[in-house]
C-alpha cells in the first residue's frame, strides 16, 4: 500500500514524473544484462544508459572492455529476445571511483619466548650468516619486548636525559 502512494507521488512531481520510466528502463536492462553475460563481467561492468535504442556500459578497464566489445553483437540479439529493442551498445571504460584500500600490512610481534628460542637456535650454530641474522632477530624481538626507560619511570620523575 505503501508503494503506492510513492509511486503517486512521483507520478505526480514535475520533474521526477520524465525520469520514471526511464529509470525503470535502466532497472529492466541491468537485470537482462546479469543474466546474459557471465559473473565476472558483470560485476567489472556496469549499464548506465539507454538512449535512442543504444545502450551505454561502463567496463572497470581495457581488458573487461575488449570483452564486452566481443560479446556486443549476442548482447543486442539477446536484449532484442528478452524484448528491449537495442539497435547498438557502446562500451566505454570508467574506473571505478573509489578504488579499494589496499590494507596495511600487519607488523608481527616476536614473543620472548620466540626470541629465547631463536637466540638458543642462533648459539647452537657455527659461525655463519644464519646465525648472525638469528641473533640480531632474537635481540631485536628482545629488545622490542622489553619496557623502555620512558615507561618505567614514575609519574612526576625526570630522567637523566630530560632538559630543565
Amino acid at each position: 500500500m505503501q508503494s503506492d502512494n510513492i509511486r503517486a507521488y512521483l507520478d505526480s512531481a514535475a520533474g521526477i514524473a520524465g525520469l520514471l520510466p526511464q529509470a525503470e528502463r535502466l532497472i529492466e536492462l541491468r537485470r537482462i544484462y546479469s543474466r546474459l553475460v557471465p559473473q565476472q563481467l558483470s560485476r567489472s561492468s556496469a549499464i548506465v544508459n539507454y538512449k535512442q535504442q543504444k545502450v551505454v556500459i561502463f567496463a572497470e578497464n581495457n581488458a573487461i572492455a575488449a570483452k564486452l566489445r566481443l560479446l556486443s553483437p549476442r548482447l543486442v540479439n539477446d536484449f532484442s529476445k528478452s524484448g528491449v529493442e537495442v539497435t547498438g551498445i557502446r562500451i566505454e571504460v570508467q574506473p571505478r571511483q573509489a578504488p579499494a584500500q589496499e590494507p596495511k600490512p600487519e607488523h608481527a610481534q616476536l614473543s620472548h619466548a620466540g626470541a629465547e628460542s631463536l637466540d638458543a637456535l642462533a648459539s647452537r650454530l657455527p659461525e655463519s650468516p644464519l646465525k648472525q641474522a638469528l641473533s640480531r632477530l632474537a635481540a631485536h624481538g628482545a629488545q622490542a619486548q622489553a619496557p623502555s626507560a620512558e615507561d618505567s619511570e614514575a609519574p612526576g620523575e625526570v630522567s637523566a636525559n630530560d632538559k630543565p
